[in-house]
């Protein structure tokens, strides 16, 4: 059983540009950053209206803000996706108030909408 974990943020609205949407999903989420960094979460995906929008591989850093409005959030230095799982363009029954949560690869595989 694949026991990989995914980081998937939800997004609340359509974000245009490959690059604003690298930004957005790279900063600002309130997830503790033991729970990425224990459970060795790389792959992220964005998702919008329960749909894949795009997948990232966590690249060589991560952290908390200090001060300012984003202070205790999590930040992430994003690449492109570079796995063998590639989820963009799939459509899963995923609901959570959470914009940042984690789930387990084969068990989001068991919410996807075909």
């Amino acid at each position: 059983m694949n026991t990989e974990r995914v980081l998937i943020i939800k997004l609340n609205e359509h974000i245009e540009g490959e690059q604003k949407l690298k930004e957005r999903v790279s900063s600002a989420w309130k997830i503790n950053l033991d729970t990425v960094y224990k459970k060795n979460i790389t792959h992220v995906v964005a998702m919008y209206h329960q749909q894949v929008i795009a997948d990232y591989t966590i690249d060589d850093q991560m952290g908390y803000y200090l001060t300012g409005d984003d202070a205790g959030r999590v930040w992430f230095n994003l690449k492109d996706y570079d796995g063998d799982q590639p989820l963009k363009g799939k459509t899963f029954d995923y609901k959570t108030a959470n914009p940042a949560t984690t789930k387990i690869l084969s068990e989001l595989m068991e919410l996807e909408v075909k």
